[in-house]
């Protein structure tokens, strides 16, 4: 069967980001604009790591954090607001640090992250994976509602069907140095998990996860068919790749990550890295989107990199990736 593989290249703007009916009507836009001319072939589309991050401060007090220049300061600003229940939220899940910010902004952020999602899929009838944001467990149950079910925050995407239902959630297992550290996220836990869509059978792994490769194992051992790794990539990408300074940032992405991942592999065919682009306070993100694949089951080339089906033109600017493959019906 024909499945369509959909990749945005998301730019932040924090307007965006203002009120859930503005991040609802931003994921939509993209999402249509992702779609349009397709036929009716299943579709996979997906967005970039921390697309959903900055609801955590902006919700509820737009105006005041936008007027921030650094990061630090706007979480102070929404701490120095709702410190109140940044208290209880350390009390009640034990969360210190940032984590308490984070468990007490969660469900505002989940909620307009999980409804702007569930509706763009259903509106365009795709498997969604919805990048990501720092959150805590959340359940929802019928005696208590939704609500946060422990302290622990992860960089967690959810994948949701064209249903609009939540198929999946997928935590990063690898935490990258710097941001997320400092930051006290939690890696998630060593098990892993490969969704069953109508896009066929996916496996996500957020940003450095994609880079491991028993990550990359552990999907394929699995039998998944595509691999979605959203990332943000905070570095310039023209700049020297730090570990090793025969790569440029880009050269090193497009080397060593994804393309490089899939190949060789029994059961994945293709993989989709969405990336970040943007601004947002003294935060920005760069790179260059592309969908992969596995030459074992398909030749292909743009740029001089082999086994790349579709890459952004830019760095730093809003770009849709599309690319048509097949996949064996299911069984």
């Amino acid at each position: 069967m024909n499945v369509h593989l959909i990749a945005v290249q998301a730019e932040l703007h924090l307007p965006n980001y203002r009120s859930p009916e503005a991040f609802a009507a931003w994921i939509l836009d993209l999402s249509l604009r992702a779609v349009e001319g397709l036929d009716d072939a299943p579709k996979l589309l997906a967005f970039p790591e921390t697309v959903g991050l900055p609801l955590l401060l902006t919700l509820g007090g737009y105006a005041e954090v936008s007027r921030r220049t650094r990061v630090t300061g706007a979480a102070l600003t929404v701490l120095r607001r709702d410190w109140r229940g940044v208290l209880r939220a350390a009390v009640r899940h034990r969360a210190f640090g940032p984590q308490a910010l984070f468990v007490a902004r969660a469900l505002p952020a989940y909620r307009a992250y999980a409804d702007a999602f569930s509706e763009a899929a259903r509106r365009t009838n795709a498997t969604i994976v919805a990048g990501s944001l720092f959150l805590p467990h959340i359940e929802d149950e019928a005696s208590r509602g939704l609500h946060v079910a422990g302290g622990q925050v992860r960089n967690v995407s959810y994948t949701f069907t064209p249903t609009g239902s939540v198929v999946g959630r997928s935590a990063k297992r690898y935490l990258t140095p710097g941001l997320e550290s400092r930051v006290g996220l939690s890696r998630a836990p060593a098990e892993m998990h490969v969704l069953e869509t109508p896009a066929g059978r996916v496996g996500v792994a957020v940003c450095l996860d994609g880079f491991y490769s028993s990550v990359m194992e552990a999907f394929d051992g699995l039998g998944a068919q595509i691999i979605v790794q959203p990332s943000a990539n905070y570095a310039p990408w023209t700049r020297c790749w730090l570990p090793d300074g025969a790569y440029s940032e880009g050269e090193a992405w497009l080397s060593l990550g994804l393309r490089l991942g899939v190949r060789g592999r029994q059961n994945i065919r293709y993989g989709v890295n969405p990336m970040l682009v943007g601004g947002m306070f003294d935060l920005r993100a760069e790179g260059r989107t592309s969908i992969v694949a596995n030459p074992r089951f398909l030749e292909s080339e743009t740029e001089g990199y082999g086994g790349v089906l579709a890459l952004a033109q830019s760095h730093d600017r809003e770009e849709i990736m599309r690319a048509v493959v097949e996949l064996p019906l299911p069984n």
